[in-house]
């Protein structure tokens, strides 16, 4: 199979989100959906893109703010006017908010046709079930995908995950990284600390098979791995000067995140279609483009059964720096990691798990999915001298313990 990588922002708001920031609209541009889309495709150079404005802000006030048909409307004509398959596509879409956040924390909504309903938000239903129920009626492809998973005002909860309509998560943005607690980049902790058991590793650990993109979160008309300033403080290099209204949204300071998303055809249905399969990789601030095989099973797969030979993971790398270092890593445990004996940004390697069965157990923790079925699992983190970094989504093996 031939697969064609496309480089996406699938989180986006533009001036309908009571925290858009209009100080912050780059230079030429108005913060309208339009303009959004204007700035992703021609300015940041990706390839699709959804703006989610919330369809409901303003928790705890008396007065909420609901996103109305007429605004939808406006989104609407913006992706329709911008949607050209082959060269950039918008995906219909919005933030499904509720004052159950803390119950269900947020996600955002994507439909693969031109004309979706705005569904009742959460300010209208009292279960995120409804949303599934929703979904079931459609006759097309819709999809949720949660997003600053650990945070602590609006955390995951793993056990709400629906296979069927969330087949990946957001682990990095603007607010920072949520691979596991204490990971590098995490979202300021003097803001807004990350809760255990929330994170990504806290959910494969649960035996949850979700693959995992990156999204900007942008509140300012940026996308695309942008963000004010466009070139973020990495150690080493002097500070860019941030104002004062843009100090109040703490920022990742390697860069907003990107989806990598490697699909059949470059049409808004090729693009659900890989996310479903989780044929789709996250990236901080730059294109870093990652290509992983285990045991010749592309990112996502289940691979069946874990086999008794060593396993193959390739790997394959163009960074935009020199990269530092690629960490295998299985079952929530890094167990290989590979450094460059040179400086180079693009990097070809096979890291082999050659661990037995009991040596595995002995090693990494013991995951089992919801039938009680032991799981293995490898996927690859990347990072680069500049720090940003990239991560696969997982190959799932089922084990005999």
């Amino acid at each position: 199979m031939t697969y064609t990588l496309l480089w996406g922002d699938t989180h986006i708001h533009a001036e309908y989100s009571v925290c858009f920031k209009p100080e912050s609209i780059p230079d030429g541009f108005d913060g309208s959906p339009a303009d959004c889309y204007r700035y992703a495709r021609d300015v940041a150079e990706i390839d699709f893109a959804a703006v989610t404005d919330h369809t409901f802000s303003g928790l705890g006030k008396k007065e909420p703010i609901l996103l109305t048909e007429d605004q939808f409307g406006v989104i609407l004509e913006a992706n329709r006017a911008y949607h050209d398959p082959g060269r950039f596509v918008t995906i219909p879409a919005y933030e499904w908010n509720s004052p159950l956040d803390r119950t269900y924390g947020h996600h955002n909504a994507y439909f693969c046709d031109d004309e979706p309903p705005l569904l009742p938000s959460g300010y209208d239903i009292s279960s995120i079930n409804e949303m599934w129920e929703a979904f079931d009626d459609l006759p097309y492809e819709a999809m949720m995908i949660p997003h600053h998973l650990a945070r602590d005002q609006t955390p995951y909860d793993w056990s709400t995950l629906n296979p069927r309509y969330e087949p990946v998560v957001e682990i990095t943005s603007n607010w920072g990284t949520y691979e596991y607690k204490g990971n590098p980049h995490a979202c300021d902790p003097n803001w807004s600390p990350g809760v255990p058991g929330s994170f990504l590793q806290d959910g494969l650990a649960q035996g949850y098979r979700v693959g995992v993109i990156g999204s900007s979160d942008s509140h300012s008309g940026h996308s695309g791995g942008h963000h004010p300033p466009f070139d973020p403080k990495i150690p080493g290099r002097p500070a860019n000067p941030i104002s004062a209204a843009r100090n109040s949204y703490r920022r990742n300071i390697l860069g907003a995140g990107l989806a990598g998303v490697y699909a059949e055809e470059f049409t808004r249905e090729g693009i659900f279609a890989a996310l479903h399969a989780r044929r789709c990789y996250a990236a901080t601030g730059r294109k870093i483009r990652l290509w992983t095989e285990t045991n010749g099973h592309v990112m996502g797969a289940d691979g069946g059964a874990l086999p008794d030979e060593p396993r193959t993971v390739h790997v394959a790398v163009n960074g935009t720096a020199p990269i530092a270092h690629i960490t295998l890593v299985r079952n929530n445990v890094d167990v290989r990691r590979f450094h460059p004996p040179e400086p180079a940004a693009d990097v070809t390697v096979d890291l082999v798990d050659d661990d037995s069965m009991e040596k595995i157990v002995k090693v990494s923790p013991p995951v089992a999915d919801g039938n009680g079925v032991a799981l293995v699992y490898y996927y690859v983190r990347v990072v680069q001298a500049d720090e940003r970094t990239a991560w696969s989504s997982p190959v799932w093996f089922t084990a005999h313990t």
